[in-house]
């Protein structure tokens, strides 16, 4: 019952504001997007040196970001020119420490005044060890980046936040699912910004943005059927890469 309530209230809550080459290893979960942006980019000057800042930040992250791909299996890094000002941003998934237990999900940018990437989101806790029914998406539309996230166990809760272009949080979507043991039913909780929300709200807010997701830049979805399937599986997927080939492509570009 979870992984299907999940798979609804994801597919509305992510729509509030909502690498060249992979190895095997990568390759069975980079599959789960039914479409996937493969041309190499085209960069202006700035986004040449942007690219060259990334190269060395990746180098930094090296074994934080392999740690993840080890223990989780997936691809790990993306490059992506999320709000169209012409210069790509990196974004990537890294551990926090060296047990690998969780991965922290990270946005930069690149700054022309210092030169330097930028760190603009921080995510902790997007993907985690224990417990195998947390979901995650990150997707663009054409104001907003989105990022979901579920969690398992007797609460289960599913949480979008939603970031302007210029990569400042303007909003948070909550909602939470309890098991009422006395009714043996599931007892929903609707938060928006912090305060609760009845399901008309909830439901009104995220359904303005579905149809505007124009890119899935990395989630752990995967298709269960028709029914059940998030409208972003059939949605446009940038490349997500292994730490090597990553490094490998931005070499390219710069």
């Amino acid at each position: 019952m979870f992984k299907r309530a999940v798979a609804i209230i994801v597919t509305a809550a992510m729509a509030l504001g909502l690498s060249a080459c992979n190895t095997e290893t990568t390759e069975a979960t980079a599959s789960i997007y039914s479409k996937v942006t493969e041309s190499m980019m085209s960069l202006n000057e700035d986004g040449v040196k942007a690219v060259n800042a990334y190269k060395e930040l990746i180098k930094v992250n090296k074994d934080s970001i392999q740690i993840i791909e080890k223990y989780f299996n997936v691809p790990t890094c993306g490059l992506y020119d999320i709000n169209s000002d012409g210069i790509p941003e990196f974004y990537f998934f890294a551990a926090t420490d060296s047990t690998g237990y969780s991965a922290t999900f990270f946005v930069f940018t690149y700054d022309k005044g210092s030169d330097a990437a930028v760190k603009k989101i921080e995510i902790p806790n997007i993907m985690y060890l224990s417990g195998g029914d947390g979901e995650y998406a990150v997707f663009t539309s054409p104001v907003a980046l989105l990022i979901t996230r579920s969690t398992g166990g007797s609460e289960s809760v599913t949480e979008t936040i939603v970031y302007d272009m210029n990569f400042y949080k303007n909003g948070s979507y909550k909602l939470t699912q309890v098991h009422d043991a006395s009714t043996e039913r599931i007892v929903n909780k609707y938060y928006a910004n912090g305060s609760p929300a009845d399901q008309t709200a909830y439901d009104q807010l995220v359904t303005v943005h579905i149809d505007q997701a124009t890119m899935v830049l990395a989630t752990n979805m995967k298709s269960k059927s028709e029914e059940e399937d998030s409208p972003l599986l059939s949605k446009p997927s940038a490349k997500i890469m292994n730490y090597e080939s990553m490094l490998s492509y931005l070499i390219k570009l710069s």
